[in-house]
């Protein structure tokens, strides 16, 4: 399934509220810090942060902060991001906040790799499937955020703390796959000006439906022939040397179509990164794609949505590690002549996986297909709700504008 298929809406309406169910364990073994270029000492964002051979895992917001938590004492802490060299650090047992810097890593070339066939390194990164991904299935435990900037203005914010059920990647196929969200939280500004019941894909299930290695949607001979395949330059993540496919639409079909860079890991083949964007030339098409519901009289355009999937390498298997889209568009309503930006983000990072055996999450608990976060919530705010958490931190923009946000809510 590609992104049209997502049916979980963003509502951008008015209230605040928090959902819980369960609690989970408190994690005691903490760090924190922040990460930043080398050379510029420039914040990185979206670094990935593990604690060296655990399960535990986060990464780093656009500020460069991070907090990762673990149930036992770790020893180090591994940083990676795509360009950069991989950065270990010892576990801080003192609390002292980390400073990363991290070098920019060194590419070195050879004649194979810079004139592979892109069509020959898909195809048998396809065929490696099964013997990159999981064979049996695994329970993560995860962290989802969505915003809505109206703007530079955050107008909405929504998080859970989630687990996903994914089942074998040796049998294909994403339909016994399944997220269930055991605590959430929902803050929406409550000033008329910011209502706006437009409702567009997203919601955390999009880890199970984005997974394109596992769902049969890009990586099929049909859906491939609509692309023109080009090596781009090699790249390096994790310290692994990548391919990297660039994919260029070429047909006309009567859906969007991405463009962008598929990244395969060089000596295992597996895929690593998809980082796409819908093709924009027909903005009709896309909202079409994307748009849920809207009031009668509004005008909807797209102006960008753009994915990326993430898989980390671990014990020689690889599995999802990060999701994250953003969609861009503009509202306004027939006969005024401005119209208001907006900008959607939804980001989910799997901060552990569990072992031992494991039972598939049932279809009652499972976060259903047109259900929306904020119609779970009851009516409450919890300031410390991410605090106890291993998740993606707030950067101080956000972190701010969730401040302003019930502020004005609790004097309406």
């Amino acid at each position: 399934m590609r992104l049209k298929a997502l049916i979980i809406p963003i509502i951008l309406l008015v209230s605040f509220s928090l959902y819980a169910q369960t609690d989970q364990s408190q994690l005691p073994y903490s760090v924190s810090g922040t990460v930043v270029d080398a050379e510029t000492g420039r914040p990185l964002q979206f670094v990935g942060v593990s604690f060296t051979g655990m399960r535990y895992a986060t990464v780093t917001n656009s500020d460069g902060g991070f907090t990762l938590k673990s149930a036992t004492e770790p020893e180090t802490v591994d940083f990676s991001l795509l360009g950069y060299k991989t950065v270990r650090m010892v576990f801080p047992k003192d609390g002292t906040p980390l400073k990363v810097k991290m070098p920019k890593g060194d590419l070195t070339l050879d004649g194979a790799l810079v004139i592979a066939d892109p069509y020959s390194v898909l195809q048998r990164a396809i065929a490696r499937i099964k013997d990159n991904y999981p064979k049996q299935p695994e329970l993560f435990d995860c962290f989802y955020r969505e915003t809505v900037q109206k703007k530079n203005r955050y107008v909405y914010v929504s998080e859970a703390v989630s687990r996903m059920y994914k089942s074998s990647y040796f049998r294909g196929g994403i339909y016994a796959d399944r997220i269930a969200v055991d605590k959430s939280r929902i803050i929406e500004s409550s000033a008329k000006r910011d209502t706006l019941s437009v409702k567009v894909v997203g919601g955390p299930v999009q880890a199970v439906i984005l997974d394109i290695v596992k769902n049969d949607d890009l990586l099929t001979a049909e859906e491939l022939s609509n692309y023109a395949l080009e090596m781009d330059l090699p790249a390096i993540i994790g310290d692994r040397l990548q391919f990297a496919i660039k994919l260029i639409p070429i047909n006309a079909t009567p859906y969007p179509l991405y463009e962008g860079v598929i990244y395969i890991d060089r000596e295992t083949f597996a895929f690593t990164r998809f980082d796409l964007n819908y093709d924009m030339r027909d903005k009709d098409k896309v909202a079409q794609s994307i748009l849920v519901s809207k009031p009668v009289g509004l005008r909807f355009t797209p102006t960008q949505v753009s994915i990326r999937y993430d898989y980390s390498l671990s014990e020689g298997i690889s599995r999802v590690s990060y999701v994250r889209s953003v969609m861009r568009f503009k509202c306004d309503w027939r006969k005024r002549l401005f119209r208001s930006e907006y900008t959607a983000v939804s980001e989910l990072v799997t901060t552990d996986r569990h072992s031992g055996d494991i039972e598939q999450i049932s279809r009652k608990e499972s976060f259903g297909g047109r259900e929306v976060l904020s119609e779970l919530a009851a009516e409450n705010y919890d300031p410390e709700f991410w605090k106890d958490y291993n998740i993606i931190e707030p950067s101080e923009s956000l972190d701010k504008a969730i401040v302003r946000i019930v502020r004005k809510t609790d004097r309406n």
